[in-house]
């Protein structure tokens, strides 16, 4: 993209002119362009690479549709689909995960197995990989579904692997807080 001085005025950028007013708004633009051209560079930063689903992170069938992330013999339905997990009130007037009173955040988070033997689910921070979560995998559920409750120590990028027998599932989550509170 070519940035052209046509008067002290303004500026010609692909032979659109702009004048001082919108000179001054001209780093804002051209970081969103930049953005909009990396293709996806909302979805991921540098310091957390996350998981968000696509029609390709989808497992086949039978695994019902619901179940966006996963293979044949473990999937995990990853809401929101974009790899980030607000903790609190979101704008919506809802939540999608709970502040705990340490400060931590719990989150639900559904898995469909091949079987009934419980799901294994482990995870950590990714700049700490001694700070682990907490999973709650409760028992009385048969094949297929099962409920899970992850409790994430604190804010951060987090990596969560599910292992079903042989079968292995790792996706990465960036979680925080709403600005709006708990």
């Amino acid at each position: 993209m070519s940035l052209k001085l046509v008067s002290r005025f303004g500026v010609s950028v692909g032979g659109v002119t702009f004048g001082r007013a919108s000179i001054l708004l001209w780093p804002i633009v051209a970081s969103f362009a930049t953005a909009a051209a990396a293709g996806g560079a909302e979805r991921s930063t540098p310091e957390c690479r996350v998981t968000f689903v696509r029609a390709a992170t989808r497992p086949p069938r039978p695994v019902p549709a619901s179940f966006n992330y996963g293979n044949a013999e473990i999937a995990v339905a990853l809401v929101p689909t974009d790899g980030k997990l607000v903790a609190g009130r979101l704008s919506s007037g809802g939540s999608r995960a709970t502040i705990n009173a340490d400060g931590s955040i719990y989150a639900k988070y559904g898995w469909w197995r091949a079987g009934s033997a419980k799901p294994v689910i482990t995870g950590s921070l990714a700049a700490d990989p001694h700070r682990r979560l907490r999973a709650n995998v409760p028992g009385g559920y048969g094949s297929g579904f099962q409920a899970t409750g992850l409790t994430f120590p604190s804010t951060g990028c987090w990596r969560v692997t599910g292992r079903f027998g042989a079968a292995r599932l790792a996706f990465t989550v960036l979680v925080t807080k709403s600005p709006l509170g708990p």
